[in-house]
């Protein structure tokens, strides 16, 4: 036997722990997910609805209508462009956190785009440099003024050029971008969803409409993972969900008239 599972294959106890492993990830697959997601599921659109309200409270002015703190205005960009970016670049939120500016974050003159080579994301050793991901135009304006504006007023510690900051000026932290995402939309949904559980949202509403192989195919690329790993681990349609689709394809069929099919018998 070649490649790891041959490492200790020799060793009766490796072989069993191994097979137990195999066997609880079998379960985990066939079982689901086992806590009670329905207090933290947000579909994509609902999602796409949130970033809506969150770019509205980038004003300059407070409800009643006095000027609000330059801080405090960045703190409004700041979740939003969180958010944002995340909306239509919904990758690991390594890459958000991560963000350089001049370094993975280019503004090439109007557009703002990603790029990352096979070190700045999780499965670069897989799929090597990626291709540009670019920002939706409609954040430009926005991320121009957080970068040109309102982002000196949460004090960069040491002039770093990381993006996003956290309250003390230092860059975000992994707990940093999770609590930015978790609060804007449980305060406006009441649901206490995360990053990775929205990474999961748009795979299923995608693979829920009728997509082709490819586009879905380009979807893994896009967010970083194989195709088998959208499938898996992604996608948290129900079976029935799933199988709708058949279920229609095979009602859709119409039958055929028998006298027909005896025409067509009688003719062979």
């Amino acid at each position: 036997v070649n490649g790891p599972e041959a490492a200790y294959s020799d060793v009766e106890v490796i072989q069993e722990l191994r097979k137990l492993h195999k066997d609880a990830e079998a379960r985990r697959k066939q079982g689901g997910h086992v806590s009670d997601e329905s207090k933290k599921w947000v579909d994509w659109p609902t999602f796409l609805a949130c970033v809506e309200q969150l770019q509205a409270e980038c004003t300059t002015l407070t409800p009643k209508g006095r000027p609000r703190q330059p801080r405090a205005i960045a703190q409004a960009y700041q979740r939003f462009l969180v958010c944002a970016v995340f909306s239509c670049i919904p990758d690991r939120q390594r890459t958000i956190r991560e963000l350089q500016i001049g370094g993975t974050l280019r503004r090439e003159g109007p557009k703002w785009v990603i790029k990352q080579k096979a070190g700045d994301y999780k499965t670069g050793r897989h799929y090597g440099d990626r291709a540009p991901m670019e920002i939706a135009p409609q954040y430009w304006p926005y991320l121009d003024d957080f970068v040109d504006i309102y982002r000196v007023h949460l004090k960069p510690v040491d002039g770093h050029q990381f993006l996003f900051c956290m309250d003390n000026g230092k860059p975000t932290t992994q707990d940093t971008i999770y609590q930015i995402v978790s609060r804007a939309i449980f305060r406006l949904t009441g649901k206490k969803t995360n990053p990775h559980l929205l990474r999961d949202s748009v795979v299923t509403h995608i693979r829920g409409q009728d997509v082709s192989e490819k586009k879905l195919e380009a979807l893994a690329l896009f967010m970083g993972h194989s195709l088998a790993t959208q499938k898996s681990s992604y996608d948290r349609r129900t079976l029935e969900e799933k199988i709708a689709p058949a279920t229609e394809l095979i009602q859709s069929i119409k039958p055929r008239s028998l006298d027909a099919q005896h025409q067509v018998e009688s003719e062979s």
